[in-house]
């Protein structure tokens, strides 16, 4: 059966009349089938942030296959499963397909909405409406947008509207090394040279097992080249699998195995010389650093981690000696584990300048990269309002986190619900769900007492169940743009997005919402000079022609990849007080932290209530809780279970299969368990991202349950309280109790 595009879309229609959700039949022209028209197309992946080249084959209009682009520097001419998968994202059958209003007044995850078709004008008034409303008689500080920053004109209607509560997921991800690199050397620094790398540490570094194409063939080739590899993890992954030598660190201890390297590099003057005496601040603050690291023994970090004390010392040795030597400490997988991960990320970055590898061969470097305007340097905008008001997150007590864009998602139900009830009047969530935070079934009573909640995204999640406005967002394989490598860039390139087909139904982008809203909300900063409204695609092809990339987009549209060569030159100075990276970092005691890291233990400790640690991951065929109901990921990987080891197992007579309920101080969920060798016995290890509550994900919705549930959000006051000044969700620090069902 040969469908052009036409026909999907009628068959949609037909379908969408037993309601606003109805079926899509993403039915595939057969290759070799009639004298279809094919064209093949550049772009980039946009389901998680690696943003892979690759190369869209179109049939008559209907996306068919998707492979890796050759000569990309993330994918390096592959995709991981995700990407290899984005039709199941494009033709998703439960696609939200045009704006809907709610018309049951209860909210909850067990109402049914009750959502009636609108159009966008009504959809986009009403928004102005609420939000005008809220803004006259409550002020800036009862906006709260839960959403990332991009694309530019997104942040600029933020701006201009002057919303003071933005918060987005970056302390569950990748803030604390956001906020420590910015001290430390001096930015981000998220460049890997693994493969000139010589000796490579993971301190619960993950992303191969998580299929990271843009570390992972950088480390698949350090390792063909006769690196080393180490990984202290307390679950034989993957990653562990590929490494030279694992150990099963007691879970949210590698804060100890770190200090005592750093004690051992120090006491026995094994760093380098030349790059610490040159390029950091060591001999300004020697004697301190000396001092400070003398209490963190070798012999004192294994009774704290399990690591042997002469592994630890071995180790370091290796590390200062054997390299160029590198210890990665970007996303999830450690910055955002524990309460003490600033302190583990802090002590990291220490051990890199060590070995003297930032910004060098083998080791962290930052990103050469191709300067693309913003909008608002292509049209500037008028003075933005001052941002008046109180952050309903509280991360105004954090002030090295209050210097970052962002927000905190461990504390907002907190906020919502206890420190500012009321306060919030309007809200707008921007492609998130309440799975990814912590305590989510909080997280949903917190947004039930918001008076007017808007949801844009390509599904009807759980958080949509809660909205009284929904919009249905495009996606990255319907949308334009310019990507620009940050994760593997030793040469600047730049890769073009591109709509492969036109956005489907009702969609629109998050950039055309910004803009219809600016114009109705803040009109001054949506106007061109001689006062006609800004043009997305004008703006687009500007950026493309001020960053000498061709004359237009649709020229660097049909070109699809610029790659700038040049010598890599290490960086002599670094963007820090003084040009120095900083070791000893006097900011940081000066605004609520510690000059150097120190040791803290982890947030949860195992009791006689609640004797085990609680372990979440990410599967390799899914990005976080947004792939769960694309049929192809979910055949490969479609619930979750309660992993454990046999010794476990039989502690709480419990075989394969059987249904045990993990219940911590927060909540309590059930799963079949499923017995493994290849975790610590004190460890209990579930898949995040299941669970939706959505009964309009036919796919996903009601299958496995929320690891979440268990994990407990956070106080302003904890975080601060626990020497948290970077600001990390500790979205791994649980304790549980398992027991037959």
């Amino acid at each position: 059966m040969a469908l052009t595009r036409r026909d999907l879309l009628k068959l949609a229609g037909a379908a969408s009349t037993s309601g606003p959700l109805g079926a899509l039949a993403p039915f595939f022209r057969p290759a070799g089938s009639g004298a279809a028209a094919e064209r093949k197309l550049v772009t980039c992946c946009g389901i998680c942030d690696s943003v892979c080249g690759m190369v869209a084959t179109v049939r008559d209009g209907v996306l068919t296959f998707l492979e890796g682009l050759e000569g990309d520097f993330s994918g390096g001419g592959g995709l991981c499963g995700k990407g290899a998968s984005g039709a199941g994202q494009l033709y998703d059958p439960d696609r939200l397909k045009y704006p809907m209003k709610r018309t049951n007044p209860n909210k909850g995850l067990e109402e049914d909405p009750g959502w009636v078709r609108i159009s966008w004008e009504e959809a986009l008034d009403t928004i102005a409406e609420k939000f005008r409303a809220a803004l006259e008689q409550f002020g800036q500080e009862s906006l709260l947008f839960v959403t990332r920053p991009a694309p530019d004109i997104w942040m600029r209607f933020m701006n201009a509207v002057g919303v003071v509560n933005r918060v987005d997921h970056l302390d569950e991800c990748y803030l604390t090394d956001r906020v420590i690199q910015r001290y430390t050397t001096g930015g981000k620094s998220w460049c890997n040279d693994f493969e000139n790398a010589k000796y490579i540490l993971l301190f619960g570094w993950d992303l191969l097992a998580k299929t990271k194409l843009v570390y992972a063939n950088g480390i698949v080739q350090a390792k063909d080249n006769g690196a080393k590899v180490v990984c202290f993890n307390p679950q034989y992954s993957a990653t562990a699998r590929f490494a030279d030598e694992w150990y099963p660190i007691r879970p949210g201890s590698d804060l100890a195995v770190a200090l005592a390297m750093i004690n051992v590099i120090v006491s026995e003057n094994l760093f380098n010389r030349e790059f610490v005496d040159q390029y950091t601040n060591f001999r300004q603050y020697e004697s301190q650093i000396r001092e400070h690291f003398k209490r963190y023994t070798p012999e004192w970090a294994a009774a704290e981690s399990d690591v042997p004390a002469d592994a630890i010392q071995r180790i370091a040795r290796e590390f200062a000696t054997r390299g160029p030597a590198i210890a990665p400490a970007h996303k999830k997988s450690l910055c955002a584990n524990y309460a003490n991960a600033t302190q583990l990320v802090h002590a990291i970055s220490i051990l890199n300048l060590l070995a003297g590898t930032i910004d060098r061969p083998g080791g962290r470097y930052f990103a050469r990269t191709i300067p693309i305007p913003t909008i608002d340097q292509i049209v500037p905008p008028p003075a933005y309002p001052a941002k008046r008001g109180r952050r309903v997150d509280g991360k105004d007590r954090l002030p090295l986190v209050l210097e970052d864009g962002g927000g905190l998602f461990s504390t907002l139900a907190d906020g919502l619900l206890n420190k500012y009830p009321g306060m919030i009047q309007a809200a707008f969530f921007n492609n998130y769900t309440i799975l990814g935070f912590p305590h989510p079934e909080r997280m949903a009573k917190a947004l039930a007492t918001i008076p007017f909640l808007v949801v844009m995204d390509f599904l009807p999640t759980d958080t949509a169940l809660l909205a009284d406005i929904v919009l249905p967002s495009s996606i990255y394989l319907e949308s334009n743009d310019l990507v620009p490598r940050e994760y593997s860039a030793k040469r600047p390139q730049v890769v073009v997005r591109q709509a492969v087909v036109p956005a489907m139904f009702e969609t629109r982008s998050i950039g055309w919402v910004a803009l219809e809203l600016g114009k109705r909300l803040a009109p001054d900063y949506f106007k061109n000079p001689d006062g006609t409204w800004i043009s997305l695609s004008a703006v687009l092809d500007e950026k493309v022609r001020r960053a000498g990339l061709a004359n237009s987009f649709a020229e660097f549209r049909e070109i699809g990849m610029v790659t700038r060569e040049q010598p890599f030159v290490p960086r002599t100075t670094f963007n820090v007080p003084g040009g120095k990276c900083q070791i000893y970092v006097p900011q940081f005691a000066e605004r609520g932290g510690e000059p150097l890291p120190v040791w803290r233990p982890k947030r949860e400790q195992p009791s006689p209530e609640y004797p085990y640690y609680y372990l979440t991951f990410i599967p390799a065929v899914h990005r976080r809780n947004t792939t769960q109901n694309n049929r192809i990921l979910n055949e490969m990987f479609p619930t979750n279970a309660a992993n454990m080891h046999p010794l476990l197992a039989t502690r709480i007579g419990v075989k394969e299969g059987q249904k045990v309920r993990i219940r911590s101080r927060v909540g309590a969920i059930e799963l079949p368990a499923h017995l493994t060798e290849t975790l610590r016995p004190d460890c209990v290890l579930v898949a995040h991202g299941f669970g939706h509550r959505s009964r309009y994900l036919n796919t996903a919705g009601g299958k496995g349950a929320r690891d979440s549930d268990l994990i407990p959000d956070q106080t302003i006051e904890e975080m601060v309280a626990a020497g948290n000044f970077a600001g990390a969700a500790s979205i791994m620090d649980a304790v549980v109790n398992v027991q037959a069902v």
